[in-house]
This record gives C-alpha cells, structure tokens and sequence, in this order.
C-alpha cells in the first residue's frame, strides 16, 4: 500500500514518497489536503523519495499540479541521481508554433522550435537548428540539464524550478548567432557560447565563468 510521510525540514514541507501508484499518491495527498487546507496553503514543497523513481512524466505533473491547486510553492523534485532515463525523444523535424513536446528523457530535435512552442524534458533539450520557444530542462529537479541549440533565441528558457530573466532572453536576440547553451549556476541561468573542447560533464564540479 502507498504511502507518503509529511515532514517539515529548513521550512519546507517535505514530501517523502515510500513505493506506490500515482493514483494512490493522489488520494493520499487529497485526503490530506481537504483535511487542514490551512496547513498547507502558502508553504513551500519538496518532493523526496524513492517512489519518485517509478512514476511517470504524466503521475508527477498531477501531484504537482494537486500541490499548487492548494496554493502550495513547489521548490524542488529530489529523485535519486543514479535513475537512468530511457526515454529520450528524438525529433526529425520542426517543432511547429503552438506544439508541445513532453518527454522523460531528453530532448533531441533535427530541426528548429518555433516561436511559441513548448519543449518539457527531464534531461537536456538539443535543438540543432534554431531555438525560439519555450524550453523547460531538467523537469524533475535535475540542476545541471542544459539547453542547447545552434540558434538559441527562446521565448523562456527553464532548468529545474528556475526561470530565465526577460532582459537576459531579450538581450539574446541581438547577439551574434553561434552555438550556445543555456545552463544553471548559483540560481541563475546563463548562456555561454559552445566550445567543443570544453567538459561539459556536469556530473563533475564546474567552473562556468
């Protein structure tokens, strides 16, 4: 049977996901929910647990969304870094303009993204060509997804819970048009043109600047 512990740690509300469905979970956190609605307005989330690791893109938006319907701050999704995606999306086209792309995995797409668009990705989103939507990597809380693209001039860039500033995707716009990714660094997104002899293994502790 599914269960999920509650405990409050660094003022978060910690979320801790013992095995089970993400139906179950849904239940669970409805019933919890509606009991003290008070408790649970306004106060930041983490979700935690190795439950995490089997749930689908799809069970995790739901708990997400269930949080923020109760006017909860979802801070962070902590999954265990040894999980292996097996569902990256490789896309041998454009992106058209209102289209949303959904994946586990990363996101590779053999084309450009246009204006409007939508990339959600629990790894790194790749565009090889130009990149003008919006562009969410590292869904799940993953800090050192990146996004790439030959041409990156999105309309807002997303790596884990953080959101790229207006004035930094607005000043990209004008700029000379190279291969560059956008990746997270003290809790902020920066850009930074691609050199192909840099490491870009952000499993080891980088200096970005």
């Amino acid at each position: 049977m599914a269960s999920i512990k509650i405990k409050g740690i660094n003022n978060n509300l910690v979320f801790i996901f013992e095995e089970g469905r993400g139906e179950e979970y849904l239940e669970i956190l409805k019933d919890k929910f509606s009991a003290n609605p008070q408790l649970f307005d306004g106060s930041p989330v983490v979700f935690k647990g190795k439950g995490l690791n089997t749930l689908s893109f799809e069970d995790i938006s739901q708990l997400q969304k269930l949080c923020l319907e109760y006017g909860m701050i979802l801070n962070n999704i902590e999954l265990n870094i040894n999980r292996t995606f097996n569902k990256d999306l490789f896309i041998h086209r454009n992106v058209r303009s209102g289209q949303k792309i959904h994946s586990e995995g990363s996101v590779i797409v053999w084309g450009d993204v246009h204006e409007s668009s939508e990339i959600i990705a629990g790894g790194d989103i790749i565009v090889l060509g130009k990149m003008e939507g919006i562009a969410h990597a590292g869904f799940y809380g993953n800090t050192r997804s990146i996004v790439f693209a030959l041409n990156l001039c999105p309309g807002q860039i997303r790596i884990a819970n953080t959101i790229s500033s207006p004035a930094a995707e607005q000043d990209k716009k004008a700029k000379e048009t190279v291969p560059e990714f956008a990746y997270l660094n003290d809790g902020s997104i920066h850009i930074k043109a691609y050199n192909a002899r840099e490491n870009l293994d952000r499993k080891q502790n980088l200096d970005w600047q």
